[in-house]
């Protein structure tokens, strides 16, 4: 049981890079259909999702790599503050990655917001 933890971060990070792999060739049926549909062009906004997907899934990766290198008995806390901090860093990176590529993903104007001439 001392490796625990480092399984399951490791098994968390493996499922979130498979959703990302699965989504990266931009496979929008894998996004809501709701927001998708929001959405002017779903295949390259799935493709920036993936992205920020796998950036996300570094966070229990070394997570899961601090707690096989540190002493659990005696610092239980250091993998989950590099799992908090890894996390943050890593959403600060994809906000980023989102809002700089191309804008032919963001939602469509509302036909209510329009002005008229």
């Amino acid at each position: 049981m001392r490796y625990a933890y480092s399984i399951v971060m490791f098994c968390f990070a493996g499922a979130i890079l498979l959703y990302a792999a699965l989504m990266s060739p931009g496979n929008a049926g894998m996004i809501r259909r709701s927001y998708a549909a929001k959405m002017r062009n779903p295949k390259a906004y799935a493709q920036k999702f993936a992205k920020v997907l796998a950036l996300v899934s570094l966070a229990p990766l070394v997570s899961g790599l601090t707690g096989l290198f540190v002493d659990m008995d005696r610092y239980p806390f250091v993998p989950v503050v590099a799992l908090i901090v890894v996390f943050v860093l890593c959403m600060r990176k994809g906000i980023r990655l989102m809002d700089d590529e191309s804008n032919d993903t963001h939602q469509m104007p509302d036909k209510n917001s329009e002005t008229k001439p």
